[in-house]
């Protein structure tokens, strides 16, 4: 597993997709994340993980807090959200 720990640039969402950018609070350089691109069938566990995710990253983007994104090692494709403190 990766993290990633940051402020929110960016909240691109859609139907079929979702993503993320990431200011990196180490490297200072921005990564994108994917929070859901196109899936088939979704089960109504993985529809409120992900608006919960959306929740977080919005409420971070909105109050200047750190969030910290983890995904599979070699991956964007995101696992987890973490809303941290002020950045």
């Amino acid at each position: 597993m990766a993290s990633t720990t940051g402020s929110v640039v960016c909240l691109q969402l859609g139907d079929d997709f979702g993503f993320t950018t990431i200011k990196n609070a180490t490297t200072a350089t921005n990564e994108t994340f994917v929070l859901w691109f196109a899936p088939r069938q979704i089960t109504e566990f993985t529809r409120v993980l992900q608006s919960m995710w959306v929740s977080l990253l919005r409420q971070a983007m909105a109050n200047s807090l750190k969030v910290t994104i983890v995904t599979p090692t070699s991956s964007a494709q995101v696992s987890s959200v973490e809303l941290l403190g002020k950045t």
